[in-house]
């Protein structure tokens, strides 16, 4: 099959493209299928205009010379002569929303229905709509994009458990929906060990500047969703008393009150590196002890597939985090991970605790949770499987 899936950001920041369409598009690629993927990267103009080829994949990235509201306006159109120019058997959406969305629209609207809509999120009211500051009629398009494109689009592919039963509750029939959970390629995985190999932990921390004791990691986008209060408070016993760095990575609107609160606290070692290109984050995860990223129990977390906790598994990192939506599937408590109830700060700051004094704990949560990962969630696994199906169906070849 020809495949073109549409992105509707650059290749980064953001990790959709990166960690989730272009996986999937190689490993199409290793089952004999033509893939394409076309970006408008209006958030990253240093890709405007480049085109690659990374294992196989097209990647075509629009040529966006500025932000402003005439060359923003053509997005949609310029994404929609490359499907007529390629003239692909399927073509996959990369989330109901945005330029792309917008693309798959008029798409739908003209009559074309070889098409497969993911979601990786739940965009609109009851979701992201709700924490980021968008113009109000602009959150109203995203919600009614959202809904129509997932009742409209042939087929779905969703990212959790959750957001495959809203696509039912919206109107899509339970088997034109297929659950395709974020996962690791081997690639991606021989990369992290790769990387891991070349020294030990201490060396790592040395080489990222880091002293000698315990380092929790967490990274965010710090928005108000994310509830940075909740880690603060319960991270900062549990540091305190094993002389741990807390490394903050990311930046958001809820970043200065976390600075605030912790300038207050004596004796506190914190270090904020904002935004990190993926080599050097990656790099930094490998060099934690402890990675933590608490999920509230909102819908926007009941509905993520944490590209971020598959990361940390990857690594073989020992993860705290909260029983909330797809952790529970990624994660067993005890054995791959530690998992708290959400909103309990004791029973978080206890699970700190535990991982911060007992080395062994660690090496073992660690080494099972990316023995989890490699065995249940590898794109070569039932995701491909699940595409693959998708794309058959919305081409009428199933």
């Amino acid at each position: 099959m020809n495949i073109l899936k549409i992105g509707g950001f650059a290749w980064e920041p953001k990790g959709t493209v990166r960690a989730r369409a272009y996986p999937l598009a190689a490993e199409m690629v290793r089952r004999g299928h033509k893939v394409t993927i076309v970006i408008a990267p209006y958030d990253n103009l240093s890709y405007s205009g480049r085109e690659f080829t990374k294992n196989g994949v097209k990647i075509i990235n629009l040529q966006i010379p500025d932000r402003s509201a005439l060359t923003l306006a053509r997005i949609p159109w310029q994404l929609l002569r490359i499907v007529d120019r390629i003239g692909p058997d399927a073509v996959h959406v990369f989330k109901p929303k945005g330029f792309a969305g917008a693309a798959a629209m008029v798409l739908l609207d003209k009559g074309y229905r070889s098409m497969v809509l993911d979601c990786d999120d739940w965009e609109g009211w009851g979701g992201w709509n709700e924490v980021k500051n968008y113009p109000w009629m602009l959150k109203e398009f995203i919600d009614l994009q959202e809904r129509w494109l997932v009742h409209h689009a042939p087929v779905v592919t969703a990212a959790s458990r959750l957001l495959a039963d809203r696509a039912v509750e919206l109107g899509k029939t339970r088997e034109k929906v297929f659950y395709v959970p974020n996962g690791i390629s081997g690639e991606h995985s021989d990369w992290i060990l790769s990387l891991t190999a070349a020294s030990m932990p201490c060396d790592r921390k040395r080489a990222l500047g880091f002293s000698e004791g315990p380092l929790i990691l967490y990274a965010g986008h710090f928005d108000p969703v994310d509830d940075v209060p909740f880690f603060s408070r319960a991270a900062v016993p549990a540091a305190l008393r094993h002389g741990a760095t807390i490394a903050l990575i990311g930046d958001g609107p809820e970043l200065e009150a976390a600075k605030q609160f912790f300038s207050a606290v004596p004796d506190l070692q914190v270090r904020y590196l904002g935004h990190l290109p993926y080599a050097e984050y990656a790099r930094l995860v490998a060099g934690c002890d402890v990675a933590t990223f608490p999920y509230p129990n909102n819908p926007v977390y009941r509905a993520k597939c944490s590209a971020r906790i598959i990361d940390y598994m990857a690594f073989g990192k020992p993860i705290l985090t909260t029983a909330v939506g797809q952790n529970t599937e990624y994660l067993v408590d005890g054995e791959s991970g530690i998992l708290t109830a959400s909103g309990h700060e004791k029973a978080y700051e206890a699970g700190l605790d535990r991982l911060l004094e007992d080395t062994d704990l660690r090496t073992r949560l660690g080494g099972n949770a990316r023995r989890r990962l490699v065995d249940n969630f590898l794109w070569s696994g039932r995701a491909a499987d699940a595409c693959e199906m998708a794309y058959a169906l919305a081409a009428g070849l199933s």
